[in-house]
């Protein structure tokens, strides 16, 4: 999904969108156009839709746009959806980066970070210190990564998870990775829970359970993991 040759893309917003220019006199020295209600669009060779952004308001030039009140959905092969909102996008050639209470839906996934870049170059998303949810976990990380052509999520700089199986798993890691559902904790990993603790070089942690692999070390209480006898 290459949004490098979608730019010319960023500097159209649709005939329909209402456009407020500023009175006459009013106008701002550098031409820009102030504007609302706007909307940005971005397809692919094949037409297909890659991206969509909404926006409350905000100043559009030849060159940058800052918005404000920002929606941007990224939708996938899949026809899955990431939406990602907050107060401020400040866009400039091919970067643009998203400021202000910014939080990110992205299947069941809930997350939140205090700022988020967007490179069309490398088709990839970053951000600093985040910290999310699903229905079966929490994930703490110091860095955060995302692919927008491959479709998959970095973890880095000391990751966290907590895991809700019974019994709940404690994973800790220098770094990790998430694809189809599917995460991968890697380098220096340790995993803590009421039965025992294990380390490995990786953990795979996916539907089917956890499984870790290389130079593993484990401390089980085999007691407490037996199934009570109800005889």
């Amino acid at each position: 999904m290459s949004r490098a040759k979608s730019l010319l893309a960023l500097l159209l917003v649709a005939a329909a969108v209402a456009l407020v220019f500023l009175p006459r006199g009013e106008r701002p020295a550098d031409n820009a156009t102030t504007a609302r209600s706007i909307a940005l669009y971005g397809y692919g060779e094949d037409g297909a839709p890659l991206w969509e952004i909404r926006a409350e308001g905000g100043r559009i030039d030849e060159s940058a746009q800052t918005l404000n009140g920002v929606t941007i959905d990224f939708y996938g092969e899949d026809d899955s959806t990431m939406s990602i909102r907050g107060d401020r996008l400040e866009r400039s050639a091919a970067v643009s980066r998203l400021f202000g209470n910014v939080r990110i839906d992205w299947d069941d996934l809930r997350m939140e970070v205090e700022a988020l870049t967007w490179d069309e170059a490398v088709e990839r998303l970053e951000s600093g210190p985040i910290a999310l949810e699903t229905e079966d976990a929490r994930v703490s990380a110091a860095g955060f990564g995302y692919d927008l052509e491959t479709e998959t999520a970095s973890f880095t700089g000391g990751v966290e998870a907590s895991v809700g199986t019974d019994p709940g798993w404690t994973i800790r890691s220098d770094r990790a990775e998430e694809q189809d559902g599917v995460v991968v904790f890697r380098d220096g990993v340790t995993a803590e829970s009421e039965d025992g603790h294990l380390s490995a070089e990786s953990v795979r942690l996916d539907d089917d359970g956890m499984r870790a692999t290389g130079r593993v070390v484990a401390q089980l209480d085999l007691r407490e993991m037996r199934e009570p006898d109800d005889t």
